[in-house]
């Protein structure tokens, strides 16, 4: 059988050589089971991956004040008015659309014109509402979520079901355990990042209540 040369063996050896100094690059550390954790991706960067799916009625990537005191009064922290008027509509901005590329760092820089809701009457037929935050955890992003919480179980003489209605949103949701490189000409956001492994975010469409529907 012929013998593999020592140039073989020398090829062979820079190749694993290599391919071990990528891993040991392309990992920041390892955790106690020799698992690699993965380099985190800045939330600027989540911010212009989350691009126009970013919508500050319904979410938020700071922890929100509540929507009210004791008194009644609004905060000064609150972000946009979860309802607006039928007729509402809004210029985004006054240039192409490609080039907003970030929405949330807009949202901050905008004064948000207040929306007054009319008195809510407590009518047999109404069920009663209220608008809250919910914490999703440090793997979503945004990590708030503003929907309706319905506080009446009955309406209508008790004959009837206060139920709530919904529509989806897009938000980002990281995996655990896993990472992810981008590929060659891939780009994470706008300016890009290194190519080493990175926390691997993906898409999830979740429901946000918008109504409590007095309803069979």
């Amino acid at each position: 059988m012929p013998c593999f040369s020592e140039i073989g063996y020398l090829v062979l050896f820079t190749y694993f050589c290599v391919e071990f100094f990528s891993i040991i690059t392309c990992a920041s550390t390892f955790n106690r089971d020799g698992k690699v954790i993965c380099n985190e991706i800045p939330s600027e960067v989540l911010e212009e991956v989350l691009g126009a799916a970013f919508n500050a009625r319904y979410m938020s990537i700071d922890q929100p004040a509540e929507e009210a005191n004791q008194n009644g009064k609004r905060t000064t922290r609150e972000g946009a008015d979860f309802y607006v008027d039928s007729d509402f509509k809004e210029d985004i901005e006054d240039g192409p659309a490609w080039s907003l590329m970030n929405h949330a760092a807009r949202v901050r820089d905008i004064r948000d014109t207040r929306w007054k809701r009319s008195s809510e009457y407590e009518q047999e037929w109404h069920c009663r509402s209220r608008i809250k935050w919910t914490d999703l955890g440090r793997d979503y992003f945004p990590r708030y979520l503003r929907s309706v919480e319905c506080l009446s179980h009955d309406c209508w003489f008790n004959l009837y079901k206060c139920k709530p209605r919904s529509f989806t949103i897009k938000i980002l949701k990281r995996m655990r355990n896993k990472c992810a490189t981008a590929g060659p000409g891939t780009k994470i956001g706008n300016v890009g990042l290194p190519r080493d492994l990175k926390e691997m975010w993906v898409w999830e469409e979740r429901a946000v209540n918008f109504c409590c529907d007095c309803t069979i």
